[in-house]
């Protein structure tokens, strides 16, 4: 079958059925050209098994138009390795929807390079569930932007360890609402260091509940 597939145009890619896909080895993915892959319709592209992508490889993968990535199965996006994430660009991140961002599992989120993450747009942070926030690692969020930080909204900063709070910048500590302030746990805030305590202004002062409020004097 691979020797097929190299001898057909992007033009008769879109014919081939979804059952034949399901059919394709290692081998006749490979066979694959960039732009054999590009033209590969939605249809095909939604029907495609994880088996499919762990054959399909992060050359490959790193063509996907961003209509296809958006129609890519739960169970296939589930599915998905860190080196075929790592090969798409900012647009395609931002590709997926709201539905296939919460499928990602903790394993994904916490193998993301930090461009990867930082890819993540302000209406796909949102989605991240509190399981995904926690599994983000301290070096990935010291590289997250005060929008990213601001995306979070409060539930997702409630999600946050100590040791990721204490990782924040103090640019990203500084953006924080009151609102998310307020939501600040005794050990989140206990976490905080000396750095970040300085960048509270007067009003995340009087946001902080009482028992974060008692926790200040652990904060080194």
């Amino acid at each position: 079958m691979a020797s097929i597939i190299s001898s057909l145009t992007p033009a008769q890619i879109p014919q081939l059925a979804t059952s034949a896909l399901a059919n394709l080895t290692s081998a006749d993915w490979a066979a694959f050209s960039s732009d054999q892959i590009q033209a590969l319709s939605t249809l095909q592209v939604a029907s495609l098994s994880s088996t499919a992508f762990s054959f399909i490889s992060a050359a490959q993968f790193a063509v996907f138009e961003t209509r296809d990535l958006a129609v890519i199965s739960g169970t296939a996006v589930k599915s998905l390795s860190s080196t075929l994430l790592g090969a798409l660009d900012s647009d395609q991140i931002a590709a997926f929807t709201s539905t296939q961002i919460p499928l990602l599992t903790t394993a994904q989120i916490a193998s993301m390079g930090s461009d990867t993450l930082n890819a993540l747009t302000s209406s796909q942070i949102p989605r991240l569930t509190s399981a995904q926030i926690a599994a983000i690692g301290t070096a990935q969020v010291s590289t997250m932007t005060t929008e990213d930080v601001a995306a979070l909204g409060s539930n997702g900063l409630k999600a946050l360890s100590s040791n990721q709070i204490r990782a924040l910048s103090t640019d990203d500590v500084l953006a924080l609402s009151t609102t998310q302030v307020a939501v600040l746990s005794a050990n989140q805030v206990a976490g905080l260091t000396t750095d970040q305590l300085t960048n509270f202004g007067s009003d995340d002062l009087r946001a902080l509940n009482s028992a974060a409020l008692r926790a200040l004097g652990s904060a080194q």
